[in-house]
């Protein structure tokens, strides 16, 4: 836990120290050691109400703006590693896809592309890309997450948790490991886990009761299908 939460420091600091924004047009822009850079123009969230996200980069993580444009940050710690954004608008639905060069042959999940999106209520948020990594930093609308062989972090606020989350996979497709952190103790979270046959749960905190939680009403649920871990922990 301490681990992540200094790799998120690290992340933020540099993409803090954005220095410019490239062509659209540009394909695979390198990344940068000693800065962040943006890797596509700003994209006002003005007419959006669907985000799909898709693509092949290893690690991605994806966090909530003040702002009221999606920024597409490069925050990877390794220059070797380059990347494209490619965003289709259409109607009031973005897709955005991130594909990293030559992603097959490279398991370093340490850097990341970064993409923040505005404190906005969408009514989706869809996440199906190939990524080994899948950070999420709480967000006002539902998020869905298929799997693909990746591991998910949830970082959330419970009292800022209004909208469903859910991890969805299968026996075929299904998550290697998903974390939760929760701010505090939540008593207005629901979650229901199911795991792979064989799976496991850490709950060194006692935090759910015969592997659900139910602290509130109907509404947020957290819902996890298919994977072969749960980590859930309170910062409190």
């Amino acid at each position: 836990m301490k681990m992540m939460a200094a790799l998120l420091i690290i992340l933020i600091c540099i993409a803090g120290l954005t220095i410019g924004v490239n062509d659209n047009d540009d394909a695979f822009n390198a990344s940068s050691q000693s800065q962040s850079e943006k890797i596509h123009d700003d994209i006002s969230a003005e007419n959006i109400r669907h985000v799909n996200i898709s693509g092949n980069a290893r690690s991605i993580v994806i966090r909530q703006s003040a702002d009221e444009y999606f920024e597409f940050h490069n925050g990877d710690l390794n220059a070797a590693h380059k990347y494209e954004v490619r965003c289709d608008e259409n109607g009031g639905t973005i897709d955005i896809n991130v594909m990293m060069e030559n992603a097959e042959d490279d398991n370093n999940v340490l850097g990341s592309v970064l993409i923040d999106i505005p404190q906005k209520e969408f009514e989706q948020i869809e996440v199906s890309g190939e990524f080994g990594n899948i950070s999420l930093y709480t967000l006002n609308s539902d998020v869905m997450i298929n799997a693909n062989g990746s591991f998910v972090i949830l970082d959330l606020e419970a009292d800022d948790l209004k909208h469903n989350i859910t991890l969805d996979g299968s026996e075929s497709k299904a998550f290697r490991g998903v974390s939760v952190y929760l701010d505090k103790f939540p008593d207005n979270v629901n979650m229901k886990l199911n795991l792979l046959q064989g799976g496991k749960i850490n709950d060194p905190q006692n935090i759910l009761k015969k592997n659900v939680l139910e602290a509130g009403a109907e509404k947020p649920i957290i819902s996890i299908s298919n994977t072969r871990e749960i980590n859930i922990y309170s910062k409190e």
